[in-house]
C-alpha cells in the first residue's frame, strides 16, 4: 500500500497559530467601540520542542493529530471566546492543558455549576464507594414486642424516598434517579420480628445542625418543591403526594416510617414524634438500610441539579473533616481541599453547595481547575447529564448531531445567570469547558451554546491519529 504523505497537514499545523492570531486581533477591532472588558487571557496549547527536524516521524502521528485538533478547537472557538462581556467568561482545555479562555480570572455568579466542585470534593473526602446508613432503634423486641419508642436515625442520606417519589408529576419534573428505599427499611423492621410498639416512632436528625436553609437563600424559594429544608433525616425531601413541602424533615419521616408500618401489620402507641440525639440513648440498631454508592449518588446530584444532595454533602463533609455537621465547616472543608489541588481561589467565594445563593461567586478558571483533575470517564464526568438525556437538567437540549448523546456537563440557571460546565470527546482527545454567563449576556445564552457546540464538532471532525499514520 501507499504511504501517505504527512507534509500536507504538517504544514497545515504550521500555520494555524499564525491564522489564530489574525483572527484574535479582527475580533480585537470588531470590538474597538466598545467599552473593554476585564483582561482577557486566549491561551493555545503548543506542543513541547522536540529535538527533531520538523518532518521527522518523532513528530506524527499522534503528536500532530493531537496539535491540529487543538489549534482547530483554538481557531473554531473564536466565536465563543469572543461572546462573553465584561461579566461573564468562558475557558476551554484539551486532555487536562488549558487550551484558551476569556475572563478566565473574573469572579461571576456560577448557578449549579457550583454543584461541580461540591461533588468533586466530596468523592475525594468520602470517597466513591461511600455510602449514608439510616437506622431504626430501640429496645429489643420481646416476643414481637418493642417496649418503648423506636428511632428513626437520619444519616444525611439525601435520596431516601418512598417508591412513588420517584415518579415524576407536573410540579416534579425530574425527581430523583436513584433512591434508598424507605419500604425496605419498614421490611426491615418487620423481618426483625417486631410486631408491636408501645411507644412512638421518632425521627432524630441530629447529625446536622438545625439549619434549614442557608442564608443566601432568597424566600420564595424556601420550602419549594426543588428546595426543600434541608435535613440529616429527610425522606421523600419532605414531599408529600399533593407535591407540597413540609416545614419539619424529621417529623416528615417518622410520619412515614409509621404509616409503613401500620400498613405492615405493626401496631404503634403513640404518634410520631421527634427528638435530636435520641438514637444514641435508644439501644441497639433494629434495622438499616443503605443508599447506592456515592459514585451512583454522584449522577442522581448532578443530572437532576438536586439542591438539597448538594446541600446534605456540604454538612457530610463537614462532619468527616471536622466532626461538625455545618454548612460553614463543610464550606471551609471544601476550599482548603482546593487549596491543596492548587486550585485557583482568587475571588472565589463560598456560601452554599448548590449554587443557589447569589452571594457565590467563583471564577472560570477554579471551575475548569476542578474539571481538569479528572477525565470524562471519571465518576463526575459520568454524573453529569448527556446532552438531550430525558429526566435531566439537559432533557431537550444541546439536540445537534455529534453534541445529543456525547457531551456531559452541569448546567446552571438562575436570574441573569446561564451557565454550563463540563467535557466532550473530541477524537483521541477530551475537551473540558466552562462556559458562565452573567447580566445581559446571559439572555442569549443559545447563541453562546451554539458557538460551543460548533467549535467541540470542529475539532472532533479533525484528522485522527490513524488517518495521519503512514500507511
Amino acid at each position: 500500500m501507499a504511504s501517505r504523505n504527512p507534509l500536507p497537514f504538517l504544514l497545515a499545523a504550521a500555520l494555524v497559530p499564525a491564522a489564530a492570531l489574525g483572527g484574535l486581533t479582527a475580533v480585537a477591532r470588531g470590538r474597538a467601540d466598545q467599552p473593554p472588558p476585564p483582561p482577557t487571557t486566549i491561551t493555545p496549547v503548543l506542543p513541547p520542542a522536540l529535538d527533531a527536524p520538523l518532518l521527522s516521524v518523532r513528530r506524527a502521528p499522534t503528536p500532530l493529530a493531537d496539535d491540529v485538533r487543538e489549534d482547530t478547537l483554538f481557531l473554531a472557538a473564536a466565536p465563543l471566546l469572543s461572546y462573553p462581556d465584561g461579566s461573564s467568561c468562558v475557558g476551554l482545555a484539551a486532555d487536562g492543558r488549558p487550551l484558551a479562555g476569556t475572563n478566565l480570572s473574573l469572579a461571576v455568579i456560577p448557578a449549579s455549576t457550583l454543584k461541580v466542585i461540591t461533588t468533586a470534593v466530596a468523592l475525594d473526602v468520602l470517597g466513591p464507594e461511600y455510602v449514608f446508613t439510616t437506622e431504626v432503634r430501640g429496645p429489643a423486641p420481646a416476643a414481637g414486642v418493642v417496649a418503648g419508642d423506636l428511632v428513626l436515625v437520619g444519616s444525611g442520606d439525601p435520596v431516601l424516598s418512598e417508591a412513588w417519589y420517584a415518579t415524576p408529576t407536573a410540579a416534579r419534573k425530574r425527581p430523583p434517579n436513584t433512591t434508598t428505599s424507605m419500604e425496605a427499611l419498614a421490611d426491615a423492621v418487620v423481618a426483625a420480628g417486631v410486631t408491636s410498639v408501645t411507644g412512638r416512632v421518632v425521627g432524630d436528625d441530629g447529625r446536622y445542625d438545625e439549619e434549614r436553609y442557608p442564608a443566601g437563600w432568597s424566600a420564595d424559594l424556601r420550602g419549594t418543591i426543588d428546595f426543600p429544608p434541608i435535613s440529616a433525616l429527610t425522606v421523600n425531601d419532605t414531599t408529600s403526594r399533593n407535591d407540597t413541602v413540609g416545614a419539619d424533615p424529621a417529623l416528615n419521616a417518622a410520619s412515614v416510617l409509621d404509616q409503613l408500618l401500620r400498613q405492615r401489620g405493626v401496631s404503634v402507641g403513640g404518634e410520631p414524634s421527634t427528638s435530636r440525639g435520641a438514637g444514641a440513648a435508644a439501644g441497639a440498631p433494629i434495622a438499616a438500610v443503605q443508599s447506592a454508592p456515592l459514585a451512583t449518588l454522584v449522577h442522581e446530584l448532578l443530572s437532576t441539579s438536586d439542591n438539597g444532595a448538594a446541600e446534605l454533602l456540604v454538612k457530610e463533609i463537614g462532619v468527616a473533616v471536622a466532626g461538625q455537621g455545618t454548612r460553614p465547616a463543610g464550606l471551609q472543608a471544601i476550599t482548603d481541599r482546593l487549596l491543596a489541588w492548587g486550585v485557583p481561589l482568587d475571588g472565589v467565594s463560598l456560601t452554599d453547595g448548590s449554587g443557589l445563593s447569589r452571594d457565590n461567586q467563583v471564577t472560570c478558571g477554579t471551575l475548569l481547575a476542578v474539571l481538569r483533575r479528572a477525565p470524562m470517564g471519571d465518576v463526575l464526568g459520568q454524573g453529569m447529564a448527556v446532552a438531550g438525556e430525558d429526566g435531566t437538567t439537559l432533557a431537550g437540549q444541546l439536540e445537534s448531531a455529534g453534541i445529543e448523546g456525547v457531551l456531559r456537563a452541569k448546567t446552571g440557571s438562575l436570574t441573569g445567570v446561564k451557565a454550563l460546565a463540563g467535557y466532550f470527546p473530541a477524537g483521541d482527545q477530551e475537551v473540558a469547558f466552562v462556559l458562565i454567563l452573567n447580566g445581559p449576556s446571559a439572555t442569549d445564552y443559545a447563541t453562546a451554546w451554539a458557538a460551543l457546540a460548533d467549535a467541540l464538532l470542529a475539532a472532533a471532525a479533525t484528522p485522527s491519529a490513524d488517518a495521519l499514520a503512514v500507511g
